[in-house]
């Protein structure tokens, strides 16, 4: 109730010199015996959670500057593979092009040998088929000067026996 004035309020301007006297002595008091018993501690205390903070803070900027590199790192190996692997796929397109046109290169070879030894047979049978033709046609030429040799013929005789013989000569 000290601090309740006349009127039952709370006053607190009005200054009590003998409760500032014994709160004074009593902070003194109390001051002294933290500085005795705890003063030490306590700084002791907030210095090594200073010096944990200090050792978390340069823990976490080494793991962070780790980091860093360990990305960077990654993200070189990674352009590294990315061009590594172009360079496959540049190297596999070109093996496949140069396949094809070595491919397309002997079909056409072959197409060409093919062709020479379709036109070399040609010509064999072209040629075979006129020596055979030149052999019927001697053959033919012979039989009928031996007919004509061993029949005297008159000259219609003649005339139809040669007309005979040159249809026989067409029909081959």
């Amino acid at each position: 109730m000290f601090f309740l004035g006349s009127g039952g309020s709370l006053n607190l301007l009005n200054v009590n010199p003998g409760l500032v006297v014994w709160t004074l002595a009593t902070f003194i008091f109390v001051l002294i015996i933290l500085k005795k018993f705890a003063w030490d501690l306590i700084l002791k205390a907030i210095d090594d959670r200073t010096a944990g903070i200090e050792g978390e803070i340069s823990k976490a900027t080494s793991l962070r500057a780790e980091a860093e590199k360990v990305l960077k790192d990654y993200q070189d190996k990674v352009n590294h593979s990315r061009d590594e692997a172009l360079g496959i796929i540049n190297e596999a397109k070109s093996d496949a092009n140069n396949l094809k046109h070595k491919m397309v290169d002997d079909a056409n070879a072959e197409i060409r040998k093919m062709k020479e030894q379709s036109l070399n047979d040609i010509e064999l049978a072209k040629a075979k088929a006129v020596h055979e033709m030149q052999i019927k046609i001697a053959e033919l030429s012979v039989q009928i000067a031996g007919e004509i040799l061993e029949k005297q013929l008159k000259k219609e005789d003649y005339s139809a026996f040669i007309d005979k013989e040159l249809s026989k000569l067409e029909s081959i």
